[in-house]
């Protein structure tokens, strides 16, 4: 008979526990009604800040204008990027400011589980997981960039809570000048939506012909945000704050930018690399000269006039330098660009004779004279000293008058800086990869 009782007991506990385990997950209580509770983080990846020493991004290919390739036709844009970014990009997509193509494409990517839980005790009520990926898209012809923020493996557990609790998204920079679809830049709606929608599209746009200056420059500095904000007071949010860093510039330059209108992301800093934008044409023979200039001047400098002890020409990229570079910079100003041309001349008189760049011969300078680097703007000559050229920090050479001119105007005018919207004081770096 007490062999038969601790047998039932057996039974009835099994049972007990059985039933618990069979409460729905979306049951789960809090420890009484108004126990206080907090949405926490308990896993982040993504939105690493820079270092402030940390080298800028570039690149010296020309940028990708969204034209579909034979084995990309069947993808958008952004899941272009977002797969070339998350295969190929990881590291730099985790930081705070992205991974960035060029300086039209760019994107970040991190992955957060928040949790929600009592205070004081370890209970896990409901959690949400996911990762997400933000693309922005700028347009060359158009003051408008298009944001896509999309979710994926999210995995919701626990209470109810995980998909009615409303959760917000904000990316910041709308206002003067700048107009957001949806309205403010931000979305709420409850986590379960965000769950089955898979994330969000934003567009931001600005008038042509608004702005400062007579390039009518308006800016955004866009950072992303997330927030779960749940109505119930004692429920303490999470908020999640710059996620992302980006520099959105918008303009209506005109003929010096290409395109009339236009929008980029103007923290990132290309390179001009003559040699990559002629071999894209096959056209290298065309500009041998002015390649082997640029060369020496960046790579062997003790080749090159005006020649003085300690030399030291800017606009190559250093990653060992950090943050302390030395780019070239676009001077949009034809009286300044006519003086740093006839200060390069007096190097090239100097050494060739006056006579040296005719016919059919130029004098060719690096630093280009349409940058603030030039023999003129970048010498002591612009701060009153007549002599300063011959202690100029760049280069000037006789060349043939074709190359020179070929170089400037398709490679260095119109390949570079119009399909880069260089505009007057933008920076760029220069290099030869041969």
């Amino acid at each position: 008979m007490i062999h038969s009782r601790r047998g039932l007991i057996a039974l009835l506990a099994t049972t007990a526990t059985m039933i618990t385990l069979a409460v729905p997950a979306s049951a789960s209580p809090f420890p009484s009604g108004d126990a206080p509770a907090a949405w926490v983080v308990t896993e982040s990846e993504g939105g690493t800040p820079v270092a402030p020493d940390t080298a800028p991004q570039t690149n010296s290919n020309p940028p990708d204008h969204h034209l579909p390739s034979a084995t990309t036709a069947a993808l958008l844009p952004e899941d272009n990027l977002k797969q070339e970014c998350r295969t190929h990009h990881a590291t730099a997509a985790s930081t705070q400011e992205g991974w960035m193509k060029d300086r039209f494409n760019r994107c970040f990517i991190g992955h957060r589980e928040v949790q929600l839980r009592c205070q004081g005790c370890s209970t896990s009520i409901a959690s949400v997981e996911f990762d997400y990926t933000l693309v922005g898209i700028a347009q060359n012809g158009t003051r408008q960039i298009d944001f896509y923020l999309t979710f994926d493996d999210w995995k919701a557990l626990g209470g109810a809570e995980r998909e009615t609790t409303p959760m917000r998204v904000t990316l910041s920079g709308c206002g003067s000048f700048i107009n957001c679809n949806p309205i403010l830049g931000e979305l709420t709606q409850p986590l379960g939506t965000w769950r089955t929608t898979g994330g969000f599209h934003l567009t931001m746009t600005s008038a042509n012909g608004t702005g400062i200056g007579d390039e009518f420059i308006a800016r955004a500095f866009t950072t992303m945000s997330m927030a779960i904000t749940p109505a119930q007071p004692n429920i303490t949010p999470w908020i999640d704050n710059d996620m992302t860093k980006a520099e959105v510039r918008f303009d209506s330059a005109g003929a010096r930018a290409g395109q009339h209108n236009g929008t980029v992301f103007s923290d990132f800093i290309p390179t001009f690399d003559l040699v990559k934008l002629a071999r894209a044409e096959n056209d290298e023979d065309s500009v041998t000269e002015s390649i082997q200039h640029i060369d020496d001047a960046l790579h062997r400098p003790e080749r090159t006039f005006p020649s003085f002890p300690g030399k030291s020409v800017p606009g190559k990229y250093r990653p060992e330098l950090g943050a302390n570079q030395r780019p070239l910079h676009r001077m949009v100003d034809p009286p300044n660009q006519t003086r740093n041309r006839e200060n390069a001349n007096l190097v090239c008189d100097d050494v060739w004779g006056e006579d040296a760049h005719a016919p059919n011969l130029n004098c060719d300078e690096y630093p280009f004279a349409s940058t603030f680097e030039g023999a003129y703007m970048g010498s002591t000559v612009s701060t009153g000293n007549p002599d300063g050229w011959q202690t100029w920090n760049g280069s000037a050479r006789i060349i043939g008058e074709v190359d020179n001119q070929r170089s400037g105007q398709r490679y260095l005018n119109t390949r570079f800086y119009q399909a880069n919207r260089i505009l007057h004081t933008d920076a760029f770096f220069v290099d030869i990869q041969r």
